[in-house]
Parts: C-alpha cells; sequence; structure tokens
C-alpha cells in the first residue's frame, strides 16, 4: 500500500457545517484528512497578509487556515458551495472562495466540487465521483464512502439539533464523548437563557468571535445557538414569502431570531455579525420588522480591529439589563 494521499481542510466558513462529511467520505478512501490548526493571532494575520479590504473577516480567516496547510497536504479541499436549498444562494465571495484562494495563495493544489442544488447531497455525490482519479482511488469505492459520509454527517446533525455546541457534536460522533456529557460545565440553574445568531462559522469560531460563548457560559449563562434548528425548522419559521431574503445564511439568521424571540426559555438574543458582510448589513433591518420580536437583543459586530475587553463590557451589561425584571416581562 502507497502513501496515502494528505487532504487539507481548512478550519474555516463550511468546516463547522460538514466536516463530519468531508473527513469520513476521504478517510473511507483511505486519504489522511489534514485539518488546520485554531484560529490563532499567526494565522488571522496570514489571512490578512494575504486578503484585500473588501473581503469580510470569516473568509480573510479562510485564507489564513489555507497557507497553515499548504505546505502539509497534496490538496486543500475547498468546495464551491452555490445553493443547499431552491430559491436562496450563498453570498458571491462565499462562492468564489476556491477562486479567490487560487488568486492570493500561490502554489496552491486545491480540490473543489461543485455544490448548486435543491438535495444538497445527491449533488455532492455527482460532483465526489469527479474526483476519484485525482486521489488515485477505484471510482466503485466512491459510493460506499459516500454513504458512510451520509451517515456520519446524520450523527453529527443529530446531537447539533438536539442543542450540542460544535466541538461536542464532533467528540460524540466520533465516539470521543458519551451523549450524555453534551452539557458539559452547566451553569446554575438560575442563570439566563441566551440564544446566539450568526454564521455558524463566526460564533464557533472562539478566537475571532472572542470567545462569545466561553464568556457567556462563564458568567452563568445557559447558551443556545442558531445550530439548533433545523433547515425545516426555518422554513417553517419563515412560513410568509416576505419573510426571507434572497441568501441561504441570511435567512437562518432571520428564522433564529424569530424563533429565538418566540420561546419563553430564552432571555436574550446575540446576534454576532462580522464587518463588512454585505448580505448582514440588511438582516438587522429585516429581524427589527418582524412584529413578533419583543426579546433584548445584542448586535455583536466583530473585525481584525476589534478588541477583548470591548466585548466583555458589552456581554456583561447586556446580561445585567436582561436581569431586570422589566426586560424580562417585556
Amino acid at each position: 500500500m502507497g502513501i496515502p494521499v494528505r487532504i487539507g481542510i481548512p478550519r474555516a466558513l463550511f468546516y463547522y457545517s460538514y466536516y463530519p462529511f468531508w473527513e469520513t467520505f476521504f478517510t473511507e478512501l483511505d486519504a489522511k484528512v489534514v485539518a488546520s490548526g485554531r484560529t490563532n493571532g499567526k494565522i488571522l494575520q496570514d489571512g490578512l497578509n494575504s486578503s484585500s479590504n473588501e473581503l469580510c473577516l470569516p473568509i480573510k480567516v479562510l485564507h489564513g487556515h489555507i497557507i497553515d496547510l499548504k505546505d502539509r497536504c497534496e490538496f486543500v479541499f475547498l468546495p464551491y458551495i452555490i445553493s443547499t436549498q431552491k430559491g436562496s444562494y450563498y453570498c458571491p465571495k462565499l462562492i468564489a472562495t476556491p477562486d479567490i484562494a487560487k488568486a492570493v495563495v500561490p502554489g496552491l493544489s486545491l480540490l473543489s466540487v461543485d455544490v448548486d442544488i435543491e438535495n444538497f447531497y445527491r449533488s455532492l455525490y455527482s460532483s465526489l465521483k469527479e474526483i476519484a482519479s485525482k486521489l488515485r482511488t477505484n471510482p466503485v469505492r466512491i459510493y460506499a464512502a459516500y454513504r458512510m459520509a451520509m451517515e456520519r454527517q446524520r450523527i453529527f446533525e443529530g446531537y447539533v439539533h438536539g442543542g450540542a455546541l460544535f466541538e461536542d457534536a464532533l467528540s460524540m460522533t466520533r465516539g470521543k464523548r458519551k451523549p450524555e456529557s453534551a452539557a458539559s460545565c452547566p451553569p446554575a440553574r438560575d442563570g439566563p437563557v441566551i440564544a446566539v445568531i450568526g454564521h455558524t462559522y463566526l460564533f464557533n469560531d472562539a478566537y475571532i468571535s472572542f470567545d462569545l460563548i466561553g464568556k457567556l457560559r462563564k458568567r452563568g449563562a445557559r447558551v443556545v445557538t442558531s445550530d439548533a434548528l433545523s433547515a425545516g425548522l426555518i422554513d417553517k419559521t419563515l412560513s410568509a414569502p416576505e419573510s426571507r431574503t434572497h441568501w441561504s445564511l441570511g435567512n437562518r439568521v432571520i428564522g433564529a431570531a424569530v424563533h429565538f424571540s418566540r420561546r419563553k426559555d430564552v432571555d436574550g438574543i446575540i446576534y454576532i455579525t462580522p464587518f463588512g458582510c454585505a448580505s448582514d448589513s440588511l438582516i438587522k433591518e429585516y429581524i427589527d420588522a418582524n412584529p413578533g420580536r419583543g426579546k433584548p437583543m445584542l448586535v455583536l459586530t466583530v473585525d481584525e480591529h476589534s478588541g477583548d475587553a470591548g466585548v466583555v463590557t458589552r456581554i456583561e451589561a447586556f446580561l445585567e439589563m436582561i436581569a431586570r425584571p422589566a426586560a424580562r416581562a417585556g
């Protein structure tokens, strides 16, 4: 048996949605999966140095992760994800991430597939068959690997939709943690319930989100995130056509805001958004226009110039505000 092909997967963007699928698929084809390191100062700075100012923070961070991987693997895997749901699309910059990455990271060997469909996984299978030759594997094995990856992704999404945060869900999917331990470090029973909404690749990255979830937990809050809401629940919540936008990720944020606003067990909502995100600039307007939104909401806008102290101050002020009886009554 020859040396396995090393496939690098950046710990950014869609890593937080589909990593169990990618990891299982490539491992089943005898490839070695190498994930980039957790975001840190060097990865962020490398991304900033290689990116234009017009790009949003998450894409700049992606470039840093690609640079971290480039010399440690034969290929970096970065799919073209255009649409995963009928009638909505990802923003042009996200769609173009493979092309942008090739332009800004010299010598990059990229492995990409196209995903542009109503049925995400069926289209994905058709695209994945095209990469068999690059992995030096028998195309007949593709389907078995795909089915195994589908099952692993289903298990992962079950944990996430059950309320587990990303790292907990990933550990349980791998069998490294028992399901009943998902609620690690539980807060005090009388602590507030805070819904964190936004893009999964932002609030799950502790470095660029200034460890928002960790800070809330340390202050006694129980955290639920928009990741816990299935696509079906988002669709049901946004049943009125006028409540939808053109953007898939924007619809998730709006649907999460409306859903958590209606839940009696949620005391407040924190919406974290990257500065310079074109679609997010409209989302707050949609949320405010929803007549059912009555929960206190804090909007945290972060970029490479944001500071930890400012985030701490705003979180503490927000928690103090929702602790007041008048705020809870509202």
